[in-house]
């Protein structure tokens, strides 16, 4: 009798643990002093939406657009470019046309004087001219320099007013016995008898007291 009392007293107490076990308590994530117990564990639905939450800030911060420039930047920009590249093609065009003459003039440098010629194995002073005139402006003169002088197509022009491709020309009050033409800088081209083609300045003192007037054809 007392082996059954024992036995079903043990019985009793198994049950009533296997029963205190199986109660679900709150789950609880630590001792909090200012509520005097422990702080419930967040819910299922809570941490979703605090995740959800920082899942779109960053995707918001990722998809922060680039600023792009305004219209008003956009179009001072485009104008500065456009005037910076004018003034480049203004100043190359200046520089080809002031030079593309003297530049012809060079390559004859060295010929020698041939009375009567007109190419680079030798020519004289009219027709040094007369073939630079018509290779750089297209223009046909005289083979003869006081013929050139005298020509209606020319106008006269003062010391002063010369400008790059004027004619000048020397010799004395009662003939016109030498041309050249007038370079940037005072100076002039011309085929000299004793140098053959080369540039002297307009100051020369051989040249400058024979200077007698100008010419402008073109």
């Amino acid at each position: 009798m007392a082996v059954l009392v024992k036995y079903i007293a043990g019985l009793s107490l198994v049950c009533f643990c296997l029963v205190l076990c199986s109660c679900t308590f709150p789950v609880r994530t630590g001792y909090d002093r200012g509520i005097g117990g422990y702080k419930a564990a967040p819910s299922r639905e809570a941490s979703t939406a605090k995740a959800e939450s920082g899942a779109k800030a960053g995707a918001s911060v990722a998809k922060a657009p680039t600023r792009e420039p305004t219209n008003k930047q956009t179009s001072a920009g485009a104008t500065k470019q456009a005037a910076t590249t004018k003034m480049a093609q203004e100043n190359a065009t200046k520089a080809s046309s002031n030079s593309s003459l003297e530049q012809l003039a060079k390559s004859w440098i060295g010929t020698p004087y041939v009375y009567g010629g007109s190419s680079k194995s030798g020519t004289d002073c009219s027709g040094y001219v007369m073939q630079l005139y018509k290779a750089h402006y297209g223009i046909s003169l005289p083979h003869n320099a006081g013929q050139m002088y005298d020509d209606s197509r020319g106008s006269s022009v003062s010391r002063g007013s010369l400008k790059e491709g004027d004619l000048v020309f020397f010799g004395s009050f009662w003939k016109i016995d030498h041309v050249g033409i007038y370079l940037s800088g005072d100076r002039f081209t011309h085929a000299s008898s004793s140098k053959g083609v080369m540039i002297s300045p307009m100051s020369d003192n051989y040249w400058r007291p024979k200077y007698q007037g100008a010419r402008r054809f073109k």
